[in-house]
């Protein structure tokens, strides 16, 4: 299984309201809707799992594991080309200072280990960026 880590980011909240945000699927479909990602159409969520379509392909991602002020593990949901899990891990330094990271982990075959490799970073740097973004307003 290979391994995918973002760059960390600082959020200027505690961990506990980054927490509640970032373990409710509803956020994301919130922050895709700002952020008008032209790839991902007919998004959908409950607390727990969101759906949509990416280039005409219905998949999705679930909530596995909720680790209270620290960590929010998913998985896909529906179809995949390959399995995969994330980790939204937190640190609160300080009361209004947490750091967040994404760790990616995935079975990529060695086709699309070599094609994805980069890609597959700087898109998790972009993500992290991003959500930092939106929970920073």
């Amino acid at each position: 299984m290979e391994e995918f880590i973002s760059d960390t980011v600082k959020i200027n909240r505690n961990a506990e309201s980054v927490f509640k945000l970032i373990s409710d699927m509803s956020f994301f479909a919130q922050a895709v809707s700002n952020a008008q990602i032209e790839d991902i159409e007919d998004f959908q969520s409950t607390q727990d799992i969101c759906s949509f379509k990416v280039k005409g392909v219905e998949t999705g991602i679930r909530i596995i594991v909720r680790e209270p002020n620290t960590t929010v593990k998913y998985t896909g949901y529906g179809y995949s080309p390959f399995e995969f899990f994330i980790w939204v891990q937190l640190k609160e330094l300080a009361p209004d200072d947490t750091r967040l990271r994404i760790v990616l982990k995935a079975h990529l075959n060695l086709m699309m280990k070599t094609m994805f490799k980069g890609k597959i970073k700087k898109g998790l740097d972009k993500i992290v960026y991003q959500l930092a973004e939106a929970l920073n307003r």
